[in-house]
C-alpha cells in the first residue's frame, strides 16, 4: 500500500505538470509548441502513465487530447493537496533516535533559530538572521553590516535559517570565516537548477573557505544532488545534518573532503510534501522517489571517524545494503527504521563497534534475516530496535550476550523461550508488545537476573500461570494492559501489588538531569567523547520519552484505583513521597512491580461471556485471606520486636544485678591477658637480674588506685616509710622510664619483699589494680612469695568483692582503716591501726631491716 501510493503520487505529479503545460498552449501563452509535444510524448513521462494504468481505473484514460477542464478524472491543487496531507501522515511513525538530534544540534532550537546562551559573553558571538525573507546573499550582507553590532571576525554561531537563500551566502560567510564554528542554513530552497549541466548541480553548494567550521546544518534544504566538491572548503566537519533533502545518490566520493565527520544525519530523504518545489521530473527523479536512495558500495569508506549514522525514514535501494559492510571501526550507533533494507548477514557491520542499532519498519529484512547475524556485533551492541517488522523467530539473539535493552513491539511473535533469553545475561528492558504471545508455562526470564522492565501489553496473554509469576519476581515495571485475561483473582492480586508499590515517575526512575547541560558544554568547546554522550542521551530519550508518560499516567489511574477498594499500604515509618517497593506474595511468588500502563479500560477479563474491568472482580475471600495473612504477619513482627525489648530489659537487668560479678570476669581475663604477654624469657630475665644484683631490693610493692593517692602520701608514706626507714616502690615515683607498664609492674614486684594492697570500691574498678590484684594471686601459688599485705580503706560488700579478693582474704589477715564513711577516725584509733601494722611488718622482718633502697 505504501509503495502504491507513492507511485500514485508520482504519477499525479506528472500528470499536473503536463495538463498545466497543455493548458498554457491552449490559452495561447509565449511558449513554443516542440518543447509542447516533447515534454507530453516524452518516454519516460509515458512509461510512468503505463504504470499507473495498470494500478488504478482513476488513471486508465488513455486520452491526452481532451480539454482538461473537460476531464472527468482531471485533479485540481487542492485534491493533490489532500492526497499529499495523507501520503504524509503515513510515515508518521517514530524511531528511537528521532529525538537525539535537537539533543546533539544544542545551539539551535528545531525550527532553526539559535538557543539563546547562557553567558552574556557568548551573546556577542550569536548571531541570528533567521526567518528574515533574504533571497540574496549581498542583501544578507548588508542586512548584518546594517545592524553594526557584531564584529564578523568573532561569530562563532550563525543562523540564516528559512530565507529564500538559493545557495550558501559566500561573501555573508566570508565576513566570518575566522572565528564560524556552527553554521545553520535549514529551510532555504537550494535545488539544482539544471540536473542535466554537471557544474550546475552543485550551485548551491557555495561555501567559502571555512576551516573553524565544527557543525554544519543543511537539512530541508530541498538539495537533490551532493557531489564531493561540495564540501571541499569545510573539511574539518565533525557533525553534518542533510536530513528532509531529496538527494537521489550518494557517490563513492560524496564524503572526500569531510573525512572527520563523527556525526551524520540523513534521514526523511525519501518524504514528500506538497510545498516540495519540483524541477519538471525526469526518469532519474522517478526511479529515485520509487526505489530510493543509493548508496555506493563504498562510499562509507570516506569516513572513518564515523560514530553516529542517522539514515531512518529514507528508503534505500537494495544493492545500497553493501555500503554498510565497510562502515568504520569507531560506529556505534546506527538507525535504518524504515528504510527497506533488505536483509542481514553476519557480514554487515562486521567492522563496527555498535552499541546502538534501530532496524524497526524493515518488514524484508525479517525474512531474509541468519541465525548469526549479529555475531559480528553480539560482544558490543547494548541497545536494539526491532519494531514493526513482522518478525516471527528471534532465534538469531541468541549471540547478543551485553544487550541491555531490547524492542520488539509490534510484530508477529507466537511464543517465548527460555533458549533465546538465557544468553543475554544484561537484559534490563524488554519490550514485546502489540505481537501475538500466549500464555506460557516453562519460565521464559530464568537467567536474565537484570531484567527490570518488561511490557507484554496487547498480546493473547489469558492468565498468568505460576512460571510468569516467577519470571515477574525481579521486575520493577510490567505492563499487562489490553490482554484477553480469563477473570481469576490472580489478577486483581497483580494489580493490587502495583497498586501498593506505586510511585511517581521520577520516584522511579534517576533521570539524567544534567545531560543536556553536559552537552552543551562539549558542543561549545569543540566536539569531544560523543559516543559517551550519545549513550546518556540514549538512555534519557528511552525513559523520558517513552516510559516515564506512561508512569505519569499510570500513577495517577492507580492512585484512584486504590482509593475505591480502599488499599492502604501498612508502614511503620513516616509516610514518604518516594516509598520503597514492598514485596507482596501472589502464589507463593513475592512481586514488587509497578505497572506501566495503568488505565481502567484497559485492564479487563472475559467472566465466561461477560467482559469486567478487572476492579469489577469480586475477591472478597482472597482479600480477607490476603488482610488476615497481613495482619497476622504484622502481629508476628509486633511480637518479635516487644519480645526482643523484653529480652533485653530482663537482660540489662540481670547484668545491672551481677555488675561487680561480670567486671571482675571482665578484669580477670584482661589480667590474664596481660600475664600471659609477659613471657617465660622476659620473667626469667627479670629473676635474673634479681639474683645478679640482690641490694635493688623494694621492702614493700604498693598498690593502690589514684582516687586513694592523697591517702598514701597523708597517712602511709609519714607512717611507715619516713618514721621505720622503711623502702615502699611506689609506680609514680619508682617505675623506670621507657619500659612498658606490664614489665614495671612484674618487675617491681619481683624486686619487693612484700606486697600491698590498698583496697578500696574505686581500687576494684581500676583495671592495673585487678591485674596487680591477679598477680599476687599468682605470686602466691607459682612462686610460693607469701608476703601479702591487705589494707582496707572502706568497707567492701561481700556481694561486691571478687573472688579473687574473696580468695585472698580467706587465706590472709586484714586490717582495716578506721573510717566510716565521711567520719574520720580518732587519734586513738589511728594509732592502734599504726601499731598493727608495724606488729605485720615486724613479722615478715621488714621493720628493723636496713633500707636497700636506692637515693
Amino acid at each position: 500500500m505504501y509503495h502504491t501510493l507513492k507511485i500514485i503520487l508520482i504519477v499525479l505529479i506528472l500528470q499536473l505538470h503536463i495538463r498545466q503545460s497543455r493548458l498554457k498552449v491552449l490559452k495561447g501563452d509565449n511558449i513554443e509548441k516542440s518543447s509542447i509535444y516533447e515534454s507530453a510524448n516524452d518516454t519516460p513521462q509515458l512509461r510512468t502513465f503505463h504504470l499507473a494504468d495498470t494500478l488504478s481505473p482513476a488513471f486508465a484514460n488513455p486520452s491526452l487530447d481532451t480539454d482538461a477542464e473537460n476531464n472527468q478524472y482531471d485533479i485540481n491543487d487542492t485534491d493533490l493537496k489532500s492526497i499529499f496531507v495523507k501520503y504524509d501522515t503515513d510515515d508518521g511513525n517514530t524511531c528511537i533516535l528521532d529525538n537525539l538530534k535537537q539533543q546533539i544540534l544544542s545551539w539551535s532550537y528545531p525550527n532553526g533559530t539559535l538557543r539563546t546562551p547562557i553567558s552574556k559573553y557568548m551573546n556577542k558571538k550569536y548571531l541570528d538572521i533567521s526567518y528574515a525573507n533574504i533571497s540574496e546573499d549581498m542583501e544578507l550582507l548588508n542586512v548584518i553590516t546594517a545592524a553594526r553590532k557584531f564584529s564578523f571576525q568573532k561569530v562563532e554561531v550563525f543562523s540564516a535559517a528559512y530565507n529564500n537563500l538559493n545557495s550558501a551566502p559566500f561573501q555573508t560567510l566570508l565576513s566570518m570565516r575566522g572565528s564560524l564554528k556552527y553554521l545553520s542554513l535549514q529551510g532555504n530552497q537550494f535545488a539544482a537548477l539544471n540536473h542535466d549541466v554537471d557544474e550546475e548541480s552543485i550551485a548551491w553548494a557555495t561555501f567559502p573557505s571555512l576551516p573553524h567550521l565544527l557543525e554544519l546544518d543543511i537539512s530541508n534544504c530541498s538539495i537533490e544532488y551532493v557531489r564531493k566538491e561540495a564540501f571541499q572548503n569545510v573539511n574539518n566537519l565533525r557533525k553534518l545534518f542533510l536530513s528532509n533533502n531529496k538527494i537521489f545518490t550518494i557517490n563513492v566520493d560524496t564524503f572526500f573532503h569531510i573525512q572527520q565527520v563523527q556525526y551524520l544525519d540523513m534521514s526523511f530523504m525519501n518524504v514528500l510534501s506538497y510545498s516540495y518545489p519540483f524541477s519538471m521530473p525526469t526518469i532519474e527523479v522517478v526511479i529515485n522517489l520509487l526505489y530510493g536512495l543509493k548508496i555506493h558500495q563504498t562510499a562509507f569508506k570516506m569516513l572513518p571517524e564515523l560514530i553516529y549514522l542517522d539514515l531512518s525514514h529514507s528508503k534505500m535501494t537494495r544493492n545500497s545494503a553493501v555500503a554498510f559492510t565497510h562502515l568504520g571501526d569507531k560506529l556505534k550507533y546506527l538507525s535504518l527504521c524504515y528504510t527497506s533494507f533488505p536483509m542481514m548477514t553476519n557480514g554487515l557491520f562486521k567492522n563496527t563497534i555498535l552499541e546502538g542499532l534501530d532496524l524497526s519498519g524493515n518488514p524484508i529484512v525479517s525474512n531474509n534475516i541468519v541465525d548469526d547475524a549479529f555475531e559480528g556485533i553480539g560482544e558490543t551492541l547494548v541497545c536494539l530496535y526491532f519494531e514493526r517488522s513482522n518478525i516471527k523467530d528471534i532465534g538469531w539473539l541468541k549471540p547478543l550476550k551485553n544487550l541491555q535493552i531490547l524492542g520488539l513491539a509490534g510484530n508477529n511473535i507466537n511464543a517465548l523461550s527460555g533458549d533465546v533469553f538465557q544468553s543475554m545475561v544484561s537484559l534490563q528492558v524488554l519490550d514485546l508488545s502489540y505481537n501475538h504471545i500466549g500464555n506460557w508455562y516453562r519460565s521464559v526470564f530464568f537467567n536474565n537476573l537484570s531484567l527490570r522492565v518488561l511490557s507484554v501489553r496487547s498480546n493473547n496473554v489469558n492468565m498468568l500461570t505460576i512460571e510468569m509469576l516467577k519470571d515477574f519476581e525481579l521486575l520493577e515495571y510490567l505492563s499487562l494492559g489490553d490482554n484477553n485475561f480469563l477473570c481469576n483473582c490472580n489478577l486483581r492480586k497483580v494489580i493490587d501489588v502495583a497498586a501498593q508499590n506505586n510511585k511517581e515517575a521520577d520516584c522511579s526512575y534517576d533521570i539524567l538531569k544534567n545531560v543536556i547541560s553536559e552537552l552543551n558544554t562539549n558542543n561549545i568547546n569543540g566536539v569531544n567523547q560523543l559516543g559517551t554522550i550519545i549513550t546518556r542521551l540514549m538512555e534519557y530519550v528511552v525513559w523520558k520519552r517513552r516510559y516515564v508518560p506512561l508512569l505519569d499516567e499510570s500513577y495517577k489511574n492507580i492512585k484512584d484505583y486504590k482509593r475505591l477498594n480502599n488499599i492502604i499500604k501498612m508502614q511503620f515509618q513516616m509516610a514518604k513521597r518516594c516509598p520503597d517497593s514492598t514485596p507482596n506474595t501472589v502464589n507463593d511468588t513475592d512481586l514488587k512491580f509497578q505497572l506501566l500502563d495503568y488505565d481502567v479500560n484497559h485492564y479487563w477479563c472475559f467472566d465466561e461471556t461477560e467482559k469486567l474491568l478487572v476492579e469489577d472482580l469480586v475477591c472478597q475471600t482472597n482479600i480477607l485471606s490476603d488482610l488476615e495473612t497481613q495482619i497476622s504477619h504484622y502481629i508476628t513482627v509486633v511480637m518479635a520486636v516487644v519480645g526482643s525489648l523484653l529480652f533485653l530489659l530482663i537482660f540489662g537487668f540481670i547484668i545491672y544485678l551481677k555488675r561487680w560479678h561480670i567486671h571482675y570476669y571482665y578484669a580477670s581475663l584482661k589480667s590474664a591477658a596481660l600475664l600471659s604477654r609477659a613471657s617465660k624469657e622476659s620473667l626469667d630475665k627479670f629473676h635474673r637480674l634479681s639474683e645478679e644484683d640482690p641490694g635493688v631490693i623494694y621492702d614493700i610493692f604498693i598498690s593502690y588506685c589514684q582516687n586513694d593517692r592523697q591517702w598514701l602520701l597523708d597517712e602511709l608514706l609519714p607512717n611507715v616509710e619516713e618514721s621505720g626507714d622503711i623502702s615502699i616502690c611506689l609506680h609514680e615515683r619508682d617505675f623506670q622510664i621507657g619500659v612498658t607498664i606490664l614489665d614495671n609492674i612484674i618487675s617491681c614486684m619481683d624486686r619487693s619483699r612484700s606486697l600491698m594492697l590498698l583496697i578500696s570500691s574505686k581500687f576494684l574498678l581500676s583495671h592495673w589494680c585487678q591485674f596487680e590484684m591477679y598477680l599476687a594471686q599468682h605470686r602466691i601459688f607459682e612462686t610460693s612469695k607469701e608476703h601479702l599485705i591487705l589494707v582496707f580503706l572502706e568497707d567492701i560488700p561481700r556481694s561486691k568483692r571478687p573472688k579473687t579478693l574473696q580468695y585472698l582474704m580467706d587465706i590472709k589477715t586484714y586490717i582495716k582503716w578506721p573510717s566510716k564513711g565521711d567520719k574520720q577516725p580518732t587519734l586513738e584509733e589511728r594509732k592502734f591501726f599504726w601499731k598493727r601494722l608495724r606488729k605485720s611488718l615486724e613479722l615478715i622482718g621488714i621493720a628493723t631491716k636496713v633500707s636497700k633502697a636506692p637515693a
